[in-house]
């Protein structure tokens, strides 16, 4: 039988953090897809240290100042990047081309 909200337990602030520094797991608990998921070469993105700096990259290039280091970089490698990308996007399930063409929509 379900609970409702006043019968559920609240978590303690200690387990609020920790659980929010594993978004894998939050996104399985309330059933989100990977936020690469349309891009997936094979139908799944494989969540690794690849998949995690590709969403980096992009963070870095949408949010930073525009003249900052971090901006360059990730524009560098998301849209310059003749090696790297590539294989972050192999590695992370990503098909690359579709990633990359997708976010050169949002530059124009």
């Amino acid at each position: 039988m379900g609970q409702t909200m006043s019968q559920r337990r609240l978590e303690s602030l200690e387990e609020l953090i920790l659980a929010s520094l594993n978004p894998k797991a939050f996104r399985e608990e309330v059933g989100l897809p990977h936020p690469l998921a349309k891009f997936s070469a094979n139908g799944a993105v494989k969540e690794s240290l690849y998949a995690d700096a590709i969403i980096e990259f992009i963070k870095d290039w949408t949010c930073e100042a525009p003249e900052s280091v971090k901006r360059r970089a990730a524009k560098w490698f998301l849209f310059e990047s003749e090696k790297a990308f590539f294989v972050a996007c192999f590695e992370a399930g990503i098909d690359a081309e579709k990633l990359r063409s997708h976010l050169a929509l949002l530059t124009s």
